[in-house]
């Protein structure tokens, strides 16, 4: 058995891993896709977690034998509606840092604007397109690999939050945690290309969201695709 941590600065809600960043880790140890990650518990930070695989699947367990993660291989049947352009992606990105969205998730690897050396990707409102949220996003070249391009652990944390957004970017803010998302990445992502994130609602069920989230790269063409189930905090009794 091998270990795996996820460093503090890749954080999500307090205390916990970014679902989405967990979720890369999970399907690079995978090493197939599309991939298929269940979130069971928060991966807490700087906490190592046994990694094994259990037939298909990859399970991340915490020293008392929890399940945390697991991730297995999927079909994954989804497209995506059209993007919006550019200029209305920056637009989105614009009405996000300027709207309470900034504040509520402001230590977010992923979505936090005062998250130091965070990913920067500030999903907002599409005027006219209810529904959606979007994002004009430039991956800075520190989150590169050895072959130059956006490592795909944070091709799949730019998959994450979005998915959440779009539900809430028409209402309020709300918490709501990752439960499980089955991604597809095709194609790479260079440093500072203008990358266009898209979010979109698919159906809700009670407590539980099912969203759809994409990247598009600067030539238009789609780098990654994912469906997530989301779930929202149980009432508290009054």
């Amino acid at each position: 058995m091998t270990t795996a941590l996820i460093e503090a600065r890749f954080r999500g809600p307090d205390g916990i891993g970014n679902g989405g960043y967990v979720a890369g880790r999970m399907a690079a140890l995978l090493g197939t896709q599309p991939a298929e990650v269940t979130l069971r518990r928060g991966w807490p930070v700087e906490v190592p977690l046994g990694i094994a695989r259990d037939g298909a699947a990859v399970q991340a367990r915490d020293a008392e034998g929890n399940l945390v993660a697991e991730a297995r291989a999927a079909a994954l049947d989804l497209d995506a509606p059209a993007p919006p352009t550019r200029n209305q992606a920056a637009a989105a990105t614009r009405w996000f840092l300027a709207s309470p969205f900034t504040h509520s998730t402001g230590l977010c690897f992923v979505c936090g604007s005062a998250a130091p050396g965070g990913l920067g990707v500030y999903t907002g409102k599409v005027e006219g397109r209810p529904g959606i949220a979007a994002a004009l996003w430039r991956p800075d070249a520190r989150f590169a690999g050895a072959d130059g391009r956006i490592a795909a652990e944070y091709l799949w944390s730019a998959l994450d939050c979005a998915g959440a957004f779009a539900f809430t970017v028409d209402t309020l803010p709300q918490r709501m945690l990752l439960g499980r998302i089955t991604g597809r990445l095709s194609g790479g992502i260079a440093p500072g290309e203008a990358v266009t994130v898209l979010g979109w609602q698919i159906g809700r069920e009670g407590r539980k969201l099912q969203a759809g989230t994409a990247l598009f790269g600067e030539d238009g063409a789609l780098r990654g695709i994912a469906r997530a189930l989301w779930v929202l905090p149980a009432p508290v009794a009054a």
